[in-house]
């Protein structure tokens, strides 16, 4: 199997098992299922035997083994944790670049990092939420937003730069709910021009 490395562009660190999670949504857990990490150190929730068949179902589609490397899943703009995510990428030294580190080094530079990171890698998946985006500057139509995260203009560039590679195997783009837009459909239309200029 080829190696590849998930790049994980979010306010969120997706990394809950239902062990851990505060909440419950699985849309806070899919890192976790890929990983085949329970996170047991972390538990405050006990388990219905249902809700653990259920979950090691998830973990095993495909194979029982993680599906790729944590040393091979990088975020940007990650944010939004909590302390059972925290200790999970302390742990696992998952990368973050952060808002700030990329404006304060360089987008440039830190995709170059990234990129430089992951040469023995040969796909590469992209995950866009756009949660990244700072919800102040675009609009608030997504599910869980979050502020000070990417310009539009950031995101199109840390996404071009990975496209250049041409590792890239595929891209999601994700959580956009014009039902809780408070300008209209504007982060519908920012995703689709960040979609039409990456790919274009």
């Amino acid at each position: 199997m080829p190696d590849s490395v998930s790049v994980w562009i979010d306010a969120h660190a997706d990394l809950h098992s239902p062990y851990t999670s505060p909440s419950g949504n699985i849309h806070g857990m899919p890192l976790a299922a890929a990983l085949q990490e329970d996170n047991i150190d972390m538990r405050i929730n006990n388990l219905e035997e249902e809700t653990i068949d259920h979950w090691n179902e998830l973990k095993n589609i495909g194979t029982n083994k993680p599906k790729f490397l944590s040393e091979d899943l990088i975020y940007f703009g990650v944010r939004d944790t909590e302390e059972a995510e925290d200790k999970l990428i302390e742990n696992m030294n998952i990368k973050n670049y952060s808002v700030s580190e990329i404006r304060y080094r360089g987008l440039k530079n830190c995709v170059n990092e990234a990129i430089e990171k992951l040469t023995h890698c040969d796909s590469i998946y992209i995950t866009f939420d756009v949660d990244s985006l700072d919800c102040d500057f675009v609009s608030r139509g997504t599910g869980t937003p979050v502020p000070f995260g990417f310009s539009p203009m950031e995101a199109k560039n840390i996404i071009t730069q990975f496209l250049k590679t041409g590792k890239v195997v595929c891209t999601e783009f994700t959580e956009i709910n014009p039902l809780l837009d408070n300008k209209g459909n504007k982060m519908a239309e920012t995703a689709f021009d960040i979609l039409n200029t990456c790919f274009k």
